[in-house]
């Protein structure tokens, strides 16, 4: 750690402990954290998001870039809704900038989505099918193998149906990392990719924490935690899909 962390008064006290947390975790970019912390451009922020219209409900903490596991959440227990919508404010303008997340044009993923919905359709229709064998009349019922009783065939049939739910589960994974990564994914690059890709996706999260992107405080958290300036109007605009995509 760079020294002992003095935070200023206008840093909420539930952001000041998990800045101490991150300092003390012995892998954090202590440098980032304290810009984040104690830059006085980040007073006009707290201030901001402090307002009590915002974080009415109790936020829940996310993966904003994707991958489980990336990096620890911040604990939230004890903490009031607002206090813990900080928090995570917090930890995400962190997290994001440490891990450089940049948009493409192209998803660098080739996620598997239809492959999976497809076996698991045909998986399915196996298991209707190997059913369907007991359908057959009495008298014709001597052509199947004489080891292999309607009792077994359905055994087989639940054990093709499970496969089928694990490609189920395969594909909503899929889907839920392409929900994360599609603000990273653009038609249309225009630049700057790594503060483009940190604005869209924390926007998101700080949608789903105060209800709304908060365009002025993201543009001055992306400036203080990129050390680029960054204005309003240009978070406005990256974070535009219509703009993004060609429209």
């Amino acid at each position: 750690m760079l020294a002992p962390p003095i935070f200023p008064e206008w840093l909420p006290p539930a952001v000041a402990q998990e800045a101490k947390r991150l300092l003390n975790s012995g892998h954090a970019e202590d440098e980032l954290v304290l810009r984040l912390a104690t830059d006085q451009r980040m007073q006009g922020v707290w201030r901001e998001l402090s307002k009590p219209r915002y974080a009415l409900t109790r936020p829940q903490i996310g993966n904003p870039w994707g991958d489980a596991d990336v990096m620890d959440s911040p604990p939230l227990d004890g903490l009031t809704n607002q206090e813990a919508a900080l928090t995570l404010f917090f930890w995400y303008s962190y997290a994001l900038a440490f891990m450089k997340p940049a948009i493409a044009t192209v998803s660098p993923r080739n996620l598997p989505i239809a492959r999976c919905r497809l076996e698991a359709a045909r998986l399915r229709l196996s298991a209707v099918r190997l059913r369907g064998l007991y359908l057959i009349p009495t008298s014709a019922r001597h052509f199947l193998p004489a080891d292999i009783s309607e009792q077994f065939a359905d055994i087989y049939a639940n054990d093709i149906e499970e496969a089928a739910n694990f490609f189920d589960e395969i594909e909503a994974a899929l889907v839920k990392l392409k929900a994360a990564e599609s603000p990273l994914v653009v038609h249309r690059n225009h630049g700057n990719p790594e503060a483009r890709g940190y604005v869209r996706l924390l926007a998101r999260e700080t949608r789903k924490l105060f209800g709304s992107p908060l365009y002025g405080s993201l543009a001055k958290v992306t400036s203080v935690a990129l050390g680029k300036e960054v204005s309003l109007l240009q978070a406005r605009k990256w974070c535009d899909d219509r703009a993004n995509n060609g429209a």
